[in-house]
C-alpha cells in the first residue's frame, strides 16, 4: 500500500507533522510518500524547491515508514496529482492499494483539479478531517465509496474513501510566513526547520 500526501510545504510546519504522523499510524504497513510540489497549479511557492525538500527531509527523517518523493519537483510542468498517481500506477501496477491523502480544505477544493474525475478511478481518498469538522466533497467525488477502517484499503486499488480525525492545531504555512514578515521568533514549526529557516533567511523582505 502506497500513501501520497502531497503539497507545497512552504514550510513545513507541525499541522504538516501531526497529519503525517496520523497517517503513519492508521497505515502501519504501508509506506507514506511526502510529496513536495515543484510548480503548484493554484498557488506560487516563495522559498525554492531545494530549501523546501530539505526541510522535509530533515522533519521526517525520524519516521521510518514516511519517504519524501521527488516525483514533481523532477517532472517538467505544472504539479498535477492525477499525473503523479499515473506515475504511480506505472511503478507500482494496476493492484496496489494508493491512497491520496488530502487535507479538509484540500478535498473539498478537488472540483477544480486537473481531471478530477479520474481520481476516484487511480486510488482510494483519504480525508484528514478535523476534530469536530467534515470536508464536503464536490459530486466528482459521489463514485467513491465511503468505508471506516483503514485496513480495508489493503486489498482494493481504488475506489474508496476514509475520513481520518486528526488533531485540531491551527497553523499554516502562510501564517508562518507572515510571522516572519513581522519579525516573530515564536513559529508553530518543529525546532529544526525554525533554526532552518533563519539561518537561511527564509521568508524575509529584501531589506532585512
Amino acid at each position: 500500500m502506497q500513501i501520497l500526501f502531497g503539497g507545497t510545504f512552504d514550510p513545513v510546519h507541525s499541522g504538516h507533522v501531526a497529519m503525517i504522523e496520523a497517517l503513519s499510524a492508521a497505515f502501519p504497513e504501508a509506506t507514506v510518500h511526502v510529496i513536495p510540489n515543484r510548480l503548484p497549479p493554484h498557488r506560487q511557492s516563495v522559498a525554492s524547491s531545494t530549501d523546501r525538500l530539505k526541510m522535509l527531509e530533515m522533519v521526517l527523517a525520524r519516521f521510518p515508514s514516511v519517504v519524501v518523493n521527488r516525483i514533481e519537483l523532477d517532472r517538467d510542468g505544472p504539479s498535477y496529482t492525477r499525473d503523479t498517481l499515473l506515475l504511480f500506477r506505472d511503478q507500482f501496477g494496476a493492484q496496489e492499494s494508493l491512497v491520496l491523502a488530502l487535507g479538509a480544505d484540500a478535498a473539498a477544493g478537488l472540483s477544480r483539479w486537473h481531471h478530477p474525475e479520474e481520481i476516484a478511478t487511480l486510488a482510494h481518498v483519504c480525508v484528514l478531517d478535523r476534530e469536530g469538522r467534515s470536508a464536503i466533497l464536490p459530486p466528482v467525488m459521489d463514485t467513491l465509496k465511503e468505508i471506516d477502517r483503514a485496513d480495508m484499503l489493503q486489498n482494493v486499488p481504488f475506489g474508496h474513501l476514509l475520513r481520518l480525525k486528526t488533531p485540531v492545531i491551527r497553523v499554516s504555512s502562510t501564517a508562518v510566513r507572515e510571522k516572519l514578515m513581522r519579525g516573530e521568533t515564536d513559529l508553530p514549526v518543529p525546532d529544526e526547520i525554525s533554526e532552518y529557516i533563519h539561518t537561511q533567511r527564509l521568508y524575509r523582505t529584501p531589506n532585512d
